[in-house]
């Protein structure tokens, strides 16, 4: 006789390659099937909240993807992004605007959802699709947000042409301008490129007679300026700038003469301005002159359409230095020709951009702070362009922000950071290293407490990313090898849960929601699945109202013989609930909703979203016989005041085999006599030594009040089985009741005999 207890199932649902490996470490803490529960870091699972039915999506018959978006910790909103459209949902309320959902369009079709990238600057954020230019969803206020193609300041190109082959604008400025190449330049793939055409500058200085009040001509300069006095006088020369074309002025240095003295100064734009000198004069004679370093005046256009291979149509974004041809031209980087990021990124105040058709492994960082600049000049905070030299063109699959910028390609993962590792990432001072080689997938990468999680490159593998002290490098461990299985149709989507419990959600490929209670400090990393009544198909996380985040979902359901997709969310409360024992809000059914009947009723209505399928009930606390969803409603066995109706789902523990310690036990035959579960607030459940056959734990004492549901339990619970010996013999726990069920360990007392 053995008494063998399990005081732990923080290591997850395992791989039933292991089934055999009970001398391995993990083995004792593990499970065969660990489904609708959620592990906590101490060592127990308890039964994961039901889902609570919010809206429908706007399409039923396509699928639509999630995306979280915390403004802060009060103001937050989940984005529902379907085909060609975002809907909006605040605080558990879909947003609407004159009594409809609010809604703006996108590009995206059904199919290219899940190749979404973005990053979120306060309350704008910035999507990339390798088919599609970046795009800018803004939040100008609750009800009103804006969704357009990025307005660059100063877009991206690629080198600058060496060729002989030059481009003629028609025209400075203005609309509808013609662009005419000395050979074939331009084809389709360039409509809504941009492209950089730069001019001599015909005049790199301007002069100013110090011999009176006098102001000089204005000249644009972007990066070095030279300003240089002659002469006797007395004065004041002042150095003004103009950010807006001229319109307005600010004096921003100003040098003071008394005439035995002249000045040399010099200075620096980071973006390009206008500037002038200005005379307050005094006395004397002499002169000033203020010079461009660069001998250059660079502007952009716009292609709107081609004529033919040597004719383009455009709009001037950036005014233009002249109409002469000039072979100082650069093709924009971003085209339909070119391709468009994959991915973005923000770090150290730069927003990053990376992986485009023809340049897979480049990467484009902007001005410092100005994340819609992507000037390249010679200082330090302008844009910068940067391309991975690795020995395969694996192109960039995803970026992240930590300590240095984390880089994760088909093939290989980097990181980018600077030569000199006290100073900032700048043009000049850059460095790409090589990590590991174990390759992404194109999902998008996850900073789990702190540690950067991934998606290996065939799907099935989540690693993480943590720094070696051995190697002096950072090593990419797998957190899916205990539990190959639980990935099975690979993972297609990812979000973190950072409150209660650090939970990395994943959606697979066979339509289940998989997590990841991660607490490394605490060697805690479990995987736990969960499946409900049809498909989940997204996931995303919010910050909620009690300090917990939220869990967000779209499920794909059968309602009424029809397909159907609702957005859902795990019920925001279901921890102070259940902390509290307030039986009469517990909440452990899916695509459910609650009601209130004041005074108390029998019927119940609302349920449309539910037409036709047979539903549980929980009323005022207590389990109600279930019912069939007719016309939106329901009748109850009795009047109640507050009614949970929705789909069941099942929750089952099954620890792995038991084994003896002091003789190999596999093979023989087993009999499990009694189990002592030690439960925290649970009621009802069922237990089982063979998965088949399972008997009742009883929850009601001969103490309690009848017609009343009786109290929750904490503690142990004695569990005698009617079992037989067998040579597998087993413990599985099971809910599936809309109740609570918390298992903080199990001690099983069996015996074994050989035969």
């Amino acid at each position: 006789m053995a008494y063998q207890l399990i005081p732990s199932f923080n290591a997850g649902e395992i791989s039933p390659y292991l089934d055999a490996r009970s001398d391995f470490e993990k083995y004792a803490a593990g499970c065969r099937t660990l489904e609708n529960f959620i592990i906590m870091p101490y060592g127990g699972v308890y039964r994961r909240p039901g889902t609570e039915f919010i809206a429908p999506a706007k399409l039923s018959t396509k699928r639509c993807r999630l995306i979280g978006f915390n403004f802060s910790i009060t103001t937050r909103f989940v984005l529902e992004f379907g085909e060609q459209y975002i809907r909006f949902f605040s605080n558990g309320v879909q947003v609407t605007s004159g009594g409809s959902p609010l809604e703006v369009s996108t590009p995206y079709l059904e199919s290219e959802l899940r190749d979404l990238q973005y990053i979120q600057i306060n309350d704008v954020m910035y999507f990339t699709h390798p088919s599609h230019e970046p795009m800018k969803l803004t939040r100008k206020a609750d009800t009103d947000w804006t969704f357009a193609p990025v307005a660059w300041d100063w877009p991206t190109f690629l080198d600058e042409n060496t060729e002989a082959t030059t481009i003629t604008p028609s025209a400075t400025t203005g609309t509808g301008i013609t662009l005419t190449a000395s050979a074939a330049l331009f084809d389709g793939g360039h409509v809504g490129a941009y492209w950089q055409i730069a001019h001599a500058r015909a005049n790199a200085a301007v002069t100013l007679d110090l011999s009176g009040n006098n102001t000089s001509s204005s000249i644009a300069i972007l990066g070095t300026w030279e300003l240089t006095t002659y002469g006797t006088w007395s004065g004041t020369v002042q150095l003004e700038r103009s950010l807006d074309g001229g319109t307005s002025w600010e004096v921003f240095r100003t040098f003071n003469g008394a005439s035995n003295r002249n000045v040399t100064a010099s200075g620096k734009e980071s973006k390009e301005a206008l500037l002038r000198m200005k005379m307050v004069f005094t006395s004397g004679t002499g002169s000033a002159r203020l010079e461009a370093v660069d001998a250059r005046e660079y502007g952009v256009v716009k292609i709107t359409a081609i004529t033919d291979a040597t004719h383009a149509t455009a709009d001037v974004i950036n005014s233009l230095a002249g109409t002469s041809a000039t072979k100082i031209w650069n093709e924009g980087a971003w085209s339909i020709k070119q391709g468009f990021p994959r991915t973005v990124a923000l770090h150290d105040q730069r927003l990053y951009f990376a992986g485009t058709k023809n340049r897979p492994q480049s990467l484009w960082g902007s001005v410092i702070d100005d994340f819609e600049n992507f000037r390249l000049s010679a200082l330090d905070d302008s844009g910068l362009f940067f391309t991975l030299s690795a020995q395969e063109s694996n192109p960039i699959q995803w970026m992240i922000s930590q300590a240095s910028l984390v880089i994760g390609t088909a093939g290989d993962e980097w990181t980018l950071g600077s030569t000199d590792s006290n100073s900032a990432i700048t043009p000049t001072n850059v460095k790409a290293s090589k990590e590991s080689s174990y390759g992404s997938k194109s999902l998008r990468a996850l900073i789990v407490n702190d540690v950067v999680l991934f998606v290996q490159r065939q799907g099935r593998k989540v690693r993480e990313l943590l720094y070696s002290n051995q190697t002096e490098s950072l090593v990419a461990q797998d957190l899916t090898l205990l539990s190959e299985h639980v990935t099975k149709g690979g993972i297609l989507e990812a979000a973190f849960q950072q409150q209660p419990d650090a939970i990395y959600w994943t959606i697979t490929g066979a339509g289940q929601l998989v997590g990841l209670t991660y607490e490394r400090l605490q060697n805690v990393v479990g995987w736990h699945r969960h499946t409900t009544d049809g498909e989940f198909e997204s996931v995303a996380t919010t910050y909620g109202a009690s300090g917990g985040d939220e869990v967000w979902l779209s499920v794909k359901r059968t309602v009424n013989g029809q397909p159907v997709r609702y957005i859902e969310r795990f019920r925001t409360d279901f921890r102070e609930v259940f902390e509290n024992e307030d039986k009469a809000n517990w909440w452990y059914l899916d695509c459910a909703v609650r009601v209130t009947n004041s005074p108390k009723s029998a019927s119940v209505s609302g349920l449309s979203h539910l037409e036709g399928h047979t539903v549980d009930i929980l009323a005022d606390g207590a389990v109600s016989p279930e019912r069939t969803v007719s016309g939106g409603a329901i009748t109850l066995q009795a009047p109640a005041e507050t009614v949970l109706v929705g789909l069941p789902y099942t929750s089952t523990l099954k620890p792995m085999k038991l084994e003896m310690q002091a003789w190999a036990s596999r093979g023989v035959k087993k009999r499990v006599h009694q189990i002592l579960a030690s439960f925290l607030k649970s009621l009802g459940g069922q237990y089982s030594t063979n998965g088949v056959k399972f008997w009742p734990i009883l929850s009601r004492a001969t103490g309690d009040q009848m017609d009343d549901s009786p109290p929750v339990f904490t503690g142990d619970k004695d569990l005698v089985t009617g079992a037989d010996y067998s040579r597998a013999a087993d413990i599985v726990i099971r809910q599936e009741q809309p109740l609570p069920l918390t298992v903080l360990a199990l001690t099983a007392k069996w015996d074994a005999y050989a035969e």
